[in-house]
């Protein structure tokens, strides 16, 4: 059984707002962190990361917009799972309300993209051309094609992250209740 991640504020928080200004490969094009690609040039580090002025809030366990991030304590629950396709890069989250700078969370690479969707099964629609991003309302995964991945992002929208079900139970275990596990017809993105 797999599962897709998401993290989603508590209903009393508000989610701090994130922002990050793309750095530019040797190539010249913008650093994709959801290309599911391994980075020939790594970023430096640290990777500088703001709360947007005026929106203040919880900084999530979990990011998966513009740059990806999670805290230090997901990755090590992550690694100690048996996740070995992640490359990790220090931040800093700087707050222009308070004046501070959190370390306490890593950019990560999450490397492979499987197409795993089951089309047939799934609910979506495709945009014109080739299929680069299915913007899914319920999406059924084809766990012969996973190969027995435990967390790879899904080809046909690599902002689904997926996980084994083995995955879920360990990041469980390790007390982290911060994030959503959604079933995969569930999801929508």
């Amino acid at each position: 059984m797999y599962y897709m991640i998401r993290c989603q504020s508590p209903f009393d928080y508000e989610p701090a707002i994130l922002s990050y200004t793309p750095d530019r490969m040797p190539d010249d094009k913008l650093r994709g962190w959801m290309s599911g690609k391994r980075f020939i040039t790594p970023p430096v580090e640290p990777i500088k990361i703001e709360i947007e002025q005026g929106e203040s809030g919880m900084i999530l366990e979990y990011y998966n917009v513009m740059i990806a991030i999670m805290s230090r304590r997901l990755a090590k629950a992550l690694a100690d799972a048996g996740i070995s396709n992640i490359d990790f890069y220090e931040t800093e989250i700087y707050d222009h309300e308070t004046r501070e700078t959190y370390h306490d969370h890593l950019a990560f690479n999450l490397i492979g993209t499987i197409a795993a969707a089951d089309l047939s099964k799934s609910i979506y629609e495709a945009p014109d051309g080739p299929v680069i991003s299915v913007d899914f309302d319920s999406v059924s995964i084809d766990e012969k094609k996973t190969r027995g991945a435990l967390m790879f992002r899904l080809a046909e929208a690599v902002n689904g992250v997926v996980v084994h079900e083995s995955i879920k139970n360990a990041i469980e275990a390790a007390g982290i209740d911060t994030l959503t596990f959604f079933r995969p017809e569930e999801w929508v993105g």
